[in-house]
């Protein structure tokens, strides 16, 4: 309780003034912000800008902040949003966006394929990231956090509100409709 009441005192100081203080509050939470949004744009500058308007963005609601939960919830939910928004807006200006990205695609090449089985496997990660693409975004992102991310439903659970048993309720239809879609796809 004291993490939480902390960055309560802290907000009120810096609603109350002290704006100085909000640059302790973001150093604190940057590397998580970093990584989620890492997880939606590749592109390092598209990530550099997209984190200082979750920053701005959060700033701006810091009003808002209810002690229901700590800071780093609290922004980790805001910037989420944030990205599930931007990735909304790039899906339907069929722009770049890949949730998995190149980073996925190498992890699951071989050590030095032969070129027969790297067209293959690209073709499989291709499947499958079209696959993820059609998930509702309830199932995709806990299945994304926990499999992409490597977070367990407990850090999951914490970074989203959502219990446990919810969210393996999600990943499991998750991974059951992807079951489906790739088997439905293979005999096409």
């Amino acid at each position: 309780m004291s993490e939480i009441r902390s960055d309560l005192d802290i907000i009120t100081e810096i609603l109350s003034g002290k704006r100085d203080l909000y640059k302790g509050l973001i150093d604190s939470c940057s590397p998580m912000v970093f990584h989620l949004v890492r997880s939606f744009e590749k592109n390092e500058e598209e990530v550099k800008g997209m984190v200082q308007d979750i920053f701005i963005k959060a700033y701006t609601k810091l009003d808002t902040f209810e002690e229901r939960s700590k800071f780093s919830t609290w922004i980790y939910s805001l910037a989420l949003n944030y990205c599930r928004d931007y990735a909304k807006n790039i899906r339907r200006k069929n722009s770049r966006f890949s949730e998995l990205g190149e980073s996925f695609i190498e992890r699951e090449m071989s050590d030095d394929p032969r070129p027969d089985e790297a067209i293959q496997q690209r073709q499989r990660n291709s499947t499958l990231l079209r696959a993820i693409e059609k998930l509702p975004p309830d199932q995709s992102e806990p299945l994304l956090m926990k499999y992409r991310d490597g977070m367990s439903y407990k850090t999951i659970s914490e970074q989203t509100g959502i219990t446990e048993s919810a969210l393996k309720v999600r990943v499991h239809r998750a991974r059951k409709t992807l079951k489906e879609d790739l088997e439905i796809e293979e005999l096409t």
